[in-house]
């Protein structure tokens, strides 16, 4: 937990060296945060970036990386002309790094703790004792998780034990192989993993919920440029492609940001650094 706090405090360094197309024209960078692997993201994402070319008159590329304090290094350089972020890191990205929030996903993340609809556990007390597979500790629904753990009487590393995967379907492979009773997982990846792994999954625990998935660029970008990509978002349930883009990323739609409405994630940031501090 402390790796992705330090993280935090990094500042900006290095020069920013930007994508040239084939013609000279400089490319965009399109960087989705590496919630699925990257096999799984490109097919959602390698269309975004097609409308996006299509809508701005140049080459824009998907990159996602393979591990996120690998992405978020690369965020923290402002390799990304347009990013596509998990809540914690909005706070560094607007904060420090200087990108610009545009819009959002309509949907806030909460944290699920989901298991397969067999499964013998069926009360949060049946998992004592038991381990908890979950995405990286930098993904913000681990921290709500185990906050709400212990609320709920069951303090991590004590009473259960969380161990960290890659990605959060590599966590769900963990439960199907029997090294996990359970994974912690945002509500949007819970159709996309009964999908792919042919699974039924069942909720056992369900925390309070933050503001979602933000999409930020950086200023380099022409102002021009930000407004075309905003709308672009904002409108995408207005026709079939766009609908279907929608369905590809597991969101209902884009509302511009808002702010302020971060300052709860920010709050939550700092109470976690506090409890590093206190020895936790």
């Amino acid at each position: 937990m402390l790796r992705w706090i330090l993280l935090l405090g990094c500042l900006v360094s290095g020069s920013i060296k930007p994508v040239v197309a084939a013609d000279g024209t400089p490319a965009y960078s399109f960087g989705v945060f590496p919630y699925l692997s990257a096999v799984r993201l490109e097919p959602i994402y390698a269309p975004v970036s097609a409308q996006l070319s299509n809508t701005l008159g140049r080459d824009v590329h998907f990159r996602t990386a393979s591990e996120f304090n690998r992405f978020f290094e690369k965020l923290r350089q402002q390799q990304y002309d347009i990013a596509l972020i998990q809540p914690f890191w909005y706070p560094p990205a607007v904060d420090e790094f200087g990108y610009l929030p545009l819009v959002r996903m309509r949907e806030p993340i909460s944290a699920l703790i989901m298991l397969p609809e067999d499964s013998p556990i069926t009360t949060l007390d049946d998992l004592r004792g038991q381990t908890i597979a979950t995405p990286p500790s930098f993904a913000p629904v681990v921290h709500m998780a185990r906050r709400e753990l212990t609320r709920r009487g069951l303090e991590p590393d004590r009473d259960v034990f969380l161990e960290a995967f890659k990605s959060i379907d590599s966590c769900f492979q963990q439960v199907l192989i029997g090294r996990a009773a359970a994974c912690i997982s945002p509500p949007f990846l819970q159709p996309v993993i009964e999908e792919k792994m042919q699974l039924r999954l069942r909720v056992l625990m369900r925390t309070s919920s933050i503001p979602g998935i933000s999409l930020v660029v950086h200023p380099r970008i022409p102002q021009q440029d930000r407004q075309q990509i905003e709308q672009l978002f904002l409108s995408l349930n207005d026709n079939e492609t766009g609908r279907d883009l929608l369905q590809r990323m597991r969101t209902g739609g884009f509302i511009r940001t808002l702010d302020r409405e971060y300052d709860i994630v920010r709050s939550f940031v700092a109470e976690i650094k506090a409890d590093q501090g206190g020895g936790r």
